[in-house]
């Protein structure tokens, strides 16, 4: 069971997710399909968006506003480490999924998914470092006014694109996962955004994996 103390870890498992589905997707690439690797794609850029989204939001107002309190935060300058090279490999992994969509051969897909790998493990290292030594102390100052001030900044900044970021934290999302999600957004938030501000998500992204 997956205790999620803030709906951070609940956008981690999302990402967790998307990198095995890629993997899986580009292992089984069919050679010469266009159509496919153009949904691939389009499934790339809804990802990459999302996650320098994520990872920009932690940078520009959770992290300034931790730091605002008396907390403990001798791990941020390793994770701030980590966001870079997270950058860097996510960039490598944009650049061969590209290719695989100008030249959609086996070749080019295992290309892509090299590189696909290699941001996983990147990417979840990283995730799992801030889970055990970043998270418990974001949950336990989730209510100083710092950081409250963040998140309203965070929801004003996604607003446009949350219908769409709800459909991505439900899209293959276990029990454990709903249930977080549930603890910090209502559901008739979660069902008014997904219906309305969904259909990126639910029209172009989501058959990627169906």
């Amino acid at each position: 069971m997956t205790e999620h103390l803030t709906l951070n870890t609940v956008a981690h498992a999302a990402f967790r997710r998307t990198i095995a589905r890629f993997d899986g997707a580009l292992g089984a690439f069919p050679d010469g399909n266009q159509a496919r690797a153009d949904q691939l794609t389009r499934a790339w850029d809804f990802f990459d968006e999302e996650l320098h989204h994520h990872h920009g939001y932690e940078e520009e107002y959770f992290w300034p506003a931790l730091q605002e309190t008396d907390a403990d935060l001798s791990e941020l300058a390793e994770l701030d480490n980590e966001h870079e090279d997270m950058r860097a490999a996510l960039g490598q992994a944009t650049e061969s999924m590209k290719a695989l969509k100008a030249s959609p051969t086996s070749a080019s897909a295992a290309g892509a998914r090299a590189a696909v790998s290699n941001l996983g493990t990147v990417l979840i290292n990283h995730l799992d470092h801030e889970e055990r030594d970043l998270e418990p102390i974001s949950a336990a100052y989730a209510d100083a006014p710092p950081m409250k001030k963040a998140l309203s900044r965070v929801k004003k900044a996604h607003m446009g694109k949350m219908g769409n970021f709800i459909e991505f934290l439900q899209d293959g999302a276990d029990a454990d996962d709903i249930a977080g999600m549930r603890k910090e957004l209502p559901a008739p938030v979660i069902f008014l955004f997904s219906k309305f501000g969904g259909r990126r998500y639910r029209n172009e992204i989501a058959p990627t994996w169906s």
